[in-house]
């Protein structure tokens, strides 16, 4: 199978070890969106970029991404939660080393997933891996191995899993935080809300995009540019199950040939640039109806930014 983009959520506290070795996904943020980041520490693998660099995409980015997390943000926040979390520990006497982050990048910067939400739209990737994500096989850092009394107080609980029992009030005479160390660092840097909306928002663009005349028009066009170069095929967004995965999850010929024509259409039909159009008026609708939660949000984000950046500064 194709490697998809995995959303997962942001440390959560009832799952907090599991969530530290997790790949947090992109959110929103106040921050500026130019460029791609550097990731700090020598042999990180590179992020990706806040806006697509090149392709038909490149330059691209939609309203709702403004409400979104950059991955180098949430970057940002995990660290200093852990750091947090890491002088939490040491007030128990433990020494906690959480897993580095940064190690295991997703393919796109935020849930947009722009470079890829039209389908595939990078002719230089595409030579090289067809529809699939190529380089993308990090192995996660390992997870701390903890004993009993460290997993109370790192998480309020007896055991990393769902329905766990509380631990106890008190470890070695002093009171554990609520939810453990993780539950405290969590809250030193933010108070806890949803941030989902603007990815809730944000798919629901893409799927009413879809029946759009000039989105249907389009798509309509780019199939039957495939059908006259040998491909059956509806839609961009089912175009990667054209070939079978045959290679072990590595690209052949005939699935780089196939992604190399299901650009070319793209480019021929001006598939991308329409789809986009549409879609940014739609979620400019969106963002008008539901202003201020989407602005608590944008807010919220910001200020665990600056607050990361705080803590990490000292």
């Amino acid at each position: 199978m194709r490697r998809r983009r995995a959303v997962s959520p942001v440390v959560a506290v009832a799952a907090a070890l599991l969530a530290l070795t997790a790949c947090s996904p992109g959110g929103g943020t106040g921050t500026p969106r130019a460029g791609g980041a550097t990731p700090s520490g020598t042999g990180a693998p590179a992020w990706p970029a806040a806006v697509p660099a090149s392709g038909l995409a490149k330059g691209l980015v939609l309203p709702m991404e403004a409400y979104m997390e950059p991955y180098a943000d949430t970057v940002v926040i995990d660290r200093a939660v852990d750091r947090l979390t890491t002088q939490c520990m040491k007030r128990y006497g433990y020494a906690y080393t959480p897993p580095a982050r940064g190690m295991t990048p997703p393919p796109s910067s935020d849930d947009s997933n722009m470079p890829r939400r039209y389908g595939i739209t990078d002719e230089d990737l595409a030579a090289r891996f067809g529809y699939f994500l190529g380089d993308l096989n990090q192995t996660p850092p390992p997870a701390p191995k903890l004993t009993p009394a460290e997993t109370a107080v790192l998480t309020g609980r007896l055991a990393i899993a769902r329905g766990a029992k509380k631990a106890p009030a008190r470890i070695g005479g002093r009171s554990i935080p609520q939810d453990g160390c993780l539950g405290e660092a969590t809250r030193r840097i933010g108070p806890r809300i949803d941030e989902s909306l603007p990815s809730k928002l944000d798919y629901e663009s893409l799927r009413r995009s879809q029946s759009d005349p000039r989105v249907l028009a389009v798509i309509g066009a780019w199939s039957r540019c495939m059908k006259a170069k040998g491909y059956t095929v509806d839609s961009p967004l089912n175009a990667a199950n054209l070939t079978p995965d045959t290679h072990d999850g590595q690209a052949g010929q005939a699935d780089i040939t196939t992604a190399l024509t299901d650009i070319k259409c793209k480019r021929q039909t001006g598939l991308v640039k329409t789809w986009f159009t549409v879609e940014s008026a739609i979620q400019r609708g969106q963002i008008e109806q539901h202003q201020l939660a989407l602005t608590q949000v944008r807010q919220r984000i910001t200020a665990e930014v600056k607050a990361a950046t705080g803590v990490l500064g000292r």
